[in-house]
């Protein structure tokens, strides 16, 4: 009897780690998806004619943006439905300030300086934390 207990144990972890392989697998595959399809849309939506420069939320549907359209300048309103353009405005009549110029992995860029910021805070805490239970000791 004992053997047959231990045979089936035998069985069932095979079964839980063929389980868990899958669902690595699984994981994986799902990562490297959205990564190509990520990749692949930034690479389409990317182009060098439109930038949006500025954009103000009016209500939680309604936006104002002012966007670079080649050398034109461009306010739109942006509703749930519709697309309206406003007006047409000259480089001149913009006030746009170097950190408002949209660049090429702007989010990218600022996701990676906040990440750095909380990894330096996180580290910054633990550092005081120890500093407190060495005192205290």
């Amino acid at each position: 009897m004992p053997i047959l207990l231990a045979v089936g144990m035998v069985d069932s972890i095979i079964k839980f780690i063929a389980a868990v392989v899958v669902f690595i697998f699984v994981l994986a595959a799902t990562y490297m998806t959205t990564r190509f399809i990520g990749n692949y849309q930034k690479k389409t939506m990317h182009g060098h004619n439109f930038d949006v420069i500025e954009t103000y939320r009016i209500s939680g549907t309604k936006y104002l943006q002012l966007i670079r359209v080649g050398t034109e300048y461009v306010v739109i309103a942006i509703c749930k439905d519709t697309i309206t353009m406003l007006c047409k405005m000259n480089k001149d009549e913009i006030e746009v300030s170097e950190e408002d110029e949209p660049k090429s992995g702007t989010s990218l860029t600022a996701f990676s300086e906040m990440f750095e910021q909380m990894k330096n805070l996180r580290q910054n805490e633990s550092k005081v934390e120890e500093d407190e239970n060495n005192h205290e000791n």
